[in-house]
């Protein structure tokens, strides 16, 4: 997953020429026509804007070659295309991400504002003067347990901080005094309305000659890490996974989980090694570690999918019913990735709603709730926000794809899914990737009459083709032409089974992720995938496709 983008998220369809198979983008110069030139690849989107000014096509780079995957349009930064608005971070220094104004009353000596690297001094008046540190575009979060810690010097006098809505006057006296351990205790709304968590903070100097250099104002947790051994996988080989019920256990015990979700093998309607897995779930079980079912595919939510995946159910359930209490799994998951289908960018309303009866009707055949996988961005439509509404009455919790090893974007990105957890009393996991990604690439192109991207219109969906050679524009289609290619490096959505770096992510993120009161733990995508192949999975889409993308400069 990925993080905010200027231009509109577009979701595409697999309608691919030439999917699967890598190639050099061709050069573009002055060549004399001497074949068709032919479509190496092809995606459709949904696209309301006609005519955008520059394509992105992105890809990885397999053994030298650019292998394209998605596209994103920018429709510079106007109407759909404005970046939807983020919670601030937690555990993070936000003085680089409040903008800073000084208030003072005119005709007398008011505040003073001294920027540094550090922070700001300020220093008073005859007159109540101060500063107020804006959360501009972004906002506090929602649904949090949170202490504002505020470090500096030591204030010659007593220095007072309210935390305002936008807008709002500071109340006299200040709601707190900057004190010795310069901490204040936050309370929030429980509202999902992002206007209710734009608040600023108001700093109102000392009276008279006294001063106070600001260096650092955080959002800390306000909750003790209680939930910090809650950690789970997902173990994709169910074969290797059965065979060695000793070394799982072990290395499930090493590695502090507390779940582990296990794609079954079923054949002939009944799960295969039925006898081992419950060996497995007997021995996890008693070392506190429980084991769940997980099912996943895109086509799901069609009518033949959905008939499979019924079947495949039915043979779980079958399971569960005919085993012993002490060897019962924890639960079913589901990992539906719609936006997948090649129908998605066509109605994705629509397809968001079959969604959300996929997982009825999967839930009615389990018999109870299920677990539900989602991706961070999901709740920034609105047909996503009224599928996941639609679909909570048969959620047993749900698992967020927050793909990232900044702590601080991390908190950032589920923070709509954990505020959503809390008002609908739905347990939220937070996950994040630590097995191997290619080098991702983006090639950007923009309008020109001759180009070898060419876009097509039919209605509101586009179809965005890569040519072997430059075409021309026509009355038809609008030609773009190579502008600069962007190498993302893949560390920032993966750890790459750097187990320190990952460590000092999983406490940090089980210290913060805590003031929220619907984390339930995290869950890490190819734990320690090279440990006999127990954690691989096959390439998984969800990390690099059909979602919101950074900015170059937030690369």
């Amino acid at each position: 997953m990925r993080s905010r983008r200027i231009g509109l998220p577009i979701l595409f369809t697999a309608l691919a020429v030439a999917s699967g198979s890598a190639f050099e983008t061709p050069a573009e110069a002055p060549f004399e026509m001497k074949h068709e030139p032919s479509a190496l690849w092809s995606r459709s989107v949904a696209m309301p804007t006609p005519s955008p000014s520059s394509i992105t096509i992105e890809g990885v780079e397999v053994d030298g070659r650019f292998v394209p995957q998605a596209v994103n349009i920018d429709y510079d930064g106007a109407g759909p295309g404005q970046a939807p608005k983020t919670a601030l971070p937690l555990g993070e220094n936000l003085i680089g991400r409040l903008p800073t104004t000084a208030f003072r009353p005119g005709g007398t000596r008011g505040s003073r504002v001294v920027g540094g690297a550090s922070g700001s001094s300020l220093q008073g008046g005859d007159r109540p003067a101060g500063v107020v540190l804006e959360t501009g575009t972004a906002h506090f979060p929602r649904e949090a347990s949170l202490t504002l810690v505020v470090a500096g010097l030591d204030p010659t006098k007593p220095v007072g901080l309210s935390v305002v809505q936008r807008g709002a006057d500071a109340p006299t006296p200040s709601q707190a005094q900057i004190g010795a351990d310069g901490r204040l205790n936050l309370q929030f709304s429980p509202s999902l309305d992002q206007a209710d968590a734009f608040r600023g903070v108001v700093i109102s100097c000392p009276p008279g000659e006294g001063s106070f250099r600001l260096d650092s104002i955080s959002l800390e947790p306000d909750r003790p890490a209680s939930r910090a051994s809650r950690v789970g996988t997902w173990l994709w080989t169910a074969e290797t996974w059965l065979a060695q019920p000793g070394q799982i256990e072990s290395w499930a015990v090493s590695a502090q989980l507390d779940r582990v979700f296990l794609q079954l093998k079923i054949a002939n309607g009944e799960v295969s090694d039925g006898t081992a897995l419950a060996n497995s779930v007997r021995r996890l079980r008693k070392r506190g570690i429980s084991v769940h079912a997980v099912e996943g595919d895109p086509a799901m939510i069609t009518a033949e999918g959905l008939d499979n995946a019924l079947r495949r159910v039915a043979a779980i359930r079958h399971y569960q019913v005919s085993a012993q209490p002490d060897t019962r799994l924890g639960g079913l998951q589901f990992d539906i990735e719609p936006y997948l289908l090649a129908d998605f960018a066509r109605d994705p309303a629509a397809t968001r709603s079959q969604w959300a009866e996929a997982i009825h009707s999967l839930s009615s055949a389990w018999g109870e709730p299920v677990s539900v996988v989602v991706p961070f961005w999901m709740l920034n439509s609105e047909a996503g926000t009224a599928a996941a509404a639609a679909a909570h009455p048969v959620m047993s919790d749900l698992t967020v794809m927050a793909y990232r090893t900044q702590i601080g974007e991390v908190s950032i990105v589920s923070e709509p899914w954990l505020a959503w957890g809390t008002l609908n009393g739905v347990p939220v996991r937070i996950a994040i990737e630590n097995g191997p990604l290619g080098v991702e690439v983006h090639r950007t192109f923009i309008r020109a009459e001759t180009g070898i991207v060419l876009l097509k219109m039919e209605g509101r969906v586009a179809t965005i083709s890569l040519f072997s050679e430059p075409v021309e524009a026509s009355q038809d289609a609008l030609a773009y032409a190579f502008h600069r290619e962007t190498r993302i490096n893949p560390g920032r959505i993966s750890f790459m089974n750097d187990g320190a770096k990952l460590a000092v992510a999983r406490a940090e993120l089980a210290r913060l992720l805590v003031a929220r009161p619907s984390f339930d733990g995290l869950m890490i995508h190819a734990l320690h995938e090279s440990d006999h192949d127990l954690g691989r999975a096959p390439p998984i889409p969800e990390a690099r496709a059909n979602e919101p993308q950074a900015p170059d400069t937030d690369l």
